[in-house]
């Protein structure tokens, strides 16, 4: 009988859900033998704004995360709620010392402590049942997700979407992230990219306008499935949700009965993109999705 332990076996849904807000907004910072990680929840608006009702961001974010703060008080860490700033509220777990909570996240990091703009899934998530998977995507998307009802398809008020933002400079977390939505049965409806072919395909705009976070988009129905323990997110979805077309993304609904050829980009080249991206020319977001998920696969 095999009898060798995976740390996906230890692998709980708090600490996953956890690590979700960390590859989603985390970084950590060393200030002499102090280690701190900050999680962000930015505002981006200070309304929350569905059909029945609206919410106010900060107020909301201070309450939700109260609760949050005590589930990751369990496990030892010190973890405390701070305003940094007008625009965001963050958690500060702080470390005095390599004790086990700080090794358990070594671990599950792959002794990867920087910041969200590198970050990948961890593989013990991969390994994980799916109701681990979804709290890792709930952490995720309480950190990097917006929804609003003007985030719609097409201008329509019965295909509202969830936008999930990934940093422009962390194209593999994009494989990584549509790898494990398909793995809960959530379809992407599209990812608008930050790379100059979808971007500013025509170079119309400043030179670099394209270097922008990227966003996979997902309508609220499909999303639904997954959640948010933040309120006001969780309120909001649940009612554009409702407001979708049954059965919306289940289907390949999408309207594009052919790919159109986008124009040569000297931006192609830009040292804004990584090495295994330059000099490379995408028509369609999907064939650069599936491009990334093979180099990811080899990474």
């Amino acid at each position: 009988m095999d009898r060798s332990n995976k740390i996906s076996d230890f692998l709980n849904e708090d600490i996953a859900y956890l690590l979700g807000l960390i590859v989603g907004k985390g970084v950590f910072v060393r200030e002499g033998q102090v280690r701190r990680l900050v999680i962000t929840f930015p505002y981006k608006s200070l309304v929350a704004e569905g059909y029945k009702g609206t919410y106010d961001k900060p107020l909301e974010l201070s309450s939700s995360l109260d609760t949050v703060v005590n589930r990751i008080r369990k496990y030892g860490f010190d973890v405390a709620k701070e305003n940094t700033n007008k625009n965001d509220v963050a958690l500060v777990i702080t470390w005095h010392r390599e004790d086990l909570s700080w090794q358990i996240l070594k671990y599950l990091l792959n002794d990867e402590f920087t910041d969200f703009h590198s970050f990948r899934i961890p593989r013990a998530i991969f390994e994980s049942d799916r109701e681990i998977q979804k709290e890792f995507l709930r952490g995720y998307f309480d950190t990097t997700g917006h929804i609003r009802k003007s985030n719609a398809a097409f201008g329509k008020e019965d295909q509202h979407r969830v936008y999930l933002e990934v940093d422009q400079r962390n194209w593999l977390l994009i494989a990584d992230l549509a790898k494990l939505l398909g793995n809960i049965g959530v379809s992407i409806h599209t990812v608008d990219f930050g790379h100059p072919n979808f971007r500013d395909p025509e170079l119309k705009k400043a030179k670099g306008f394209w270097a922008k976070e990227h966003q996979l988009k997902i309508y609220a129905n499909q999303f639904a499935k997954i959640g948010s323990y933040l309120r006001h997110k969780d309120e909001v979805l649940k009612e554009l949700a409702d407001k979708n077309s049954p059965n919306l993304g289940e289907g390949d609904e999408e309207r594009e009965s052919r790919v159109k050829e986008k124009p040569a980009n000297t931006e192609e080249s830009s040292e804004k993109l990584p090495e295994f991206l330059r000099g490379k020319h995408f028509n369609h977001w999907k064939e650069l999705l599936d491009y990334l998920i093979t180099t990811a696969e080899h990474v």
